[in-house]
């Protein structure tokens, strides 16, 4: 059986998975690092495909055009847009692009996510106790950092998760044919404000400003603490079901008849 691709953007986000799925050796993939477990009758292969859109396409391009896979998977954090708490899960039922912020407009990439799978991946957060959210996933090229520009995205899309890589990934499953599935975990709020610009950091030259627009905003500093509070919720939140998942028998989980 062809292995499950899953990818994450952060080495944060891959070692949440890795913690769950136990991968226990690396293989290159068209030039691509990645980790490879198995459980059962699952082989996973598990790729950090770096941070937005253009990153990700790249990775996912290279190792799907030169593997074949049975699943796609996009999953790490996520900005909730609907009401959540921290650490519950978002499981896509479909992903498009978003662009222009202060003026967003949808792409014309609308991916579907498999419902099968999406039916299984559900049942086992549910057999875990676990809070799922269920709907559209959008993805922006930049840091969506603003409490305001949240609830814009959330009014223009009517989206429960929003991200940076799963509609990049989405497109290149369903150019090779592929089923796509999204499992994310909520690690900000549509009502809060991150710390800073994290925009800053992703630019070429970004690091120094970064720096500066930290140090000289002292609240930043505490808002970056709970942001790396709420990370770890949702990181132990990835691990946990991702445990649960490797724990089952086939691609495709049913929920029982």
């Amino acid at each position: 059986m062809n292995p499950i691709a899953i990818f994450a953007a952060t080495r944060w986000e891959i070692q949440a998975v890795r913690r769950g799925l136990a991968t226990d050796r690396v293989a290159t993939i068209a030039g691509v690092r990645c980790h490879m477990g198995q459980r059962g009758d699952r082989t996973y292969c598990l790729i950090q495909t770096g941070v937005g859109p253009i990153a990700a396409s790249t990775i996912a391009g290279k190792v799907l055009k030169a593997q074949p896979m049975s699943l796609v998977m996009s999953t790490g954090f996520a900005c909730a847009l609907a009401p959540a708490q921290v650490g519950d899960l978002i499981v896509g039922t479909a992903v498009s692009s978003v662009h222009g912020e202060g003026t967003w407009t949808m792409g014309n990439d609308r991916v579907l996510c498999d419902g099968t799978v999406r039916a299984g991946l559900l049942l086992v957060a549910q057999n875990a106790g676990m809070v799922a959210r269920v709907g559209t996933v959008v993805s922006s090229g930049t840091v969506v950092w603003l409490a305001e520009e949240k609830r814009r995205l959330r009014r223009l899309t009517d989206a429960t998760g929003l991200d940076m890589e799963s509609a990049a990934v989405a497109e290149v499953a369903q150019e090779r044919g592929l089923p796509m599935a999204i499992v994310r975990a909520v690690s900000d709020l549509a009502d809060e404000d991150l710390p800073l610009d994290f925009n800053l950091f992703l630019r070429p030259t970004g690091w120094a400003k970064g720096m500066q627009a930290l140090i000289g905003s002292p609240s930043s500093v505490a808002g970056l603490n709970r942001l790396r509070k709420q990370s770890r919720v949702a990181a132990d939140r990835l691990t946990e079901w991702f445990q649960c998942y490797a724990e089952t028998s086939s691609d495709s989980p049913r929920p029982p008849r």
